[in-house]
């Protein structure tokens, strides 16, 4: 099977192979060494902004890319879809975690669904933050990995620095918990064009050591390509791999992250103690 390399960039992946090992497991904690038994996992992300994910999912196409792709989380942008239509969405082996939906309008939107093996759950201290327009916003924790994934939609016409600031505070308030960022989204900026809101912005990321691996233009029409989807995380050492996929049915390109996480099991760990007498310190 393939191993993963650093940031490969696939428009036509070829899917007649893995692209990785799904599992790896070691048992770390024996009596002969320290603490082990660390588990790899693919974590396999695609995001696409879907523009109305209504009817989408009944696609053929869709499901099998999905199924070819082995995608354990998904996340959309521009569902375009009420909460109450939101709610009653099914996709096969799938949850829906968190959503974002306006009610006064039917477009915008983001959602995350994930493998129903995974555990996960919403935290209301980062999907507080949204706002229609200019902070569309789903997010969830993935349990067993310390690790916040992060969906957001932004419109072209919202206050970009009143998105800025609640990027700020989203990014804190993960850091402050000790928590990994997975970030993806339509956040609007143009990361091939050089203007002040995108310095502004890779500013943020930078003060935070965050980077955008989307490195290729994510809407393409026949006058203009722009970079303005994206995924973004705050490690990038592990191994990773990223794929831009044309869906067939928006003016987007979706992105597809793979990227191998560790979690250690549950269960007692081994702890040391110091015995301190009057006459020595054990």
């Amino acid at each position: 099977m393939d191993e993963l390399n650093p940031i490969i960039e696939l428009s036509h992946p070829n899917r007649d192979k893995e692209l990785v090992n799904n599992f790896e497991t070691c048992d770390l904690y024996n009596n002969e060494g320290p603490a082990k038994n660390i588990r790899e996992f693919e974590l396999r992300i695609l995001h696409h902004n879907i523009q109305s994910l209504n009817n989408k999912l009944l696609d053929r196409k869709m499901m099998l890319t999905i199924d070819n792709l082995n995608a354990n989380m998904l996340c959309f942008t521009e569902h375009w879809l009420r909460e109450d239509q939101m709610n009653v969405l099914n996709i096969d082996q799938f949850i829906l975690v968190s959503k974002f939906c306006r009610s006064s309008s039917a477009s915008g939107g983001s959602c995350i669904f994930m493998k129903n093996t995974l555990q996960t759950k919403e935290i209301n201290y980062l999907s507080s933050l949204g706002s229609v327009k200019v902070f569309e916003v789903s997010a969830v924790e993935l349990s067993d990995f310390g690790t916040i994934l992060a969906c957001i939609y932004r419109s072209p016409d919202s206050d970009f620095y009143e998105f800025l600031c609640k990027l700020e505070t989203l990014i804190a308030r993960v850091f402050s918990k000790g928590k990994h960022l997975i970030l993806c989204g339509d956040l609007n900026v143009n990361f091939l064009q050089h203007s002040g809101k995108l310095q502004e912005l890779l500013n943020l990321l930078t003060m935070n050591n965050l980077t955008n691996v989307v490195k290729s233009p994510t809407r393409i029409t026949s006058h203009t390509k722009s970079l303005i989807d994206v995924v973004i995380l705050d490690n990038t050492n592990d191994d990773m791999l990223i794929e831009y996929l044309d869906m067939g049915y928006s003016d987007h390109l979706a992105q597809f992250l793979c990227m191998i996480a560790k979690k250690l099991p549950k269960g007692p760990l081994r702890t040391y103690t110091r015995h301190f007498t009057d006459n020595k310190v054990e």
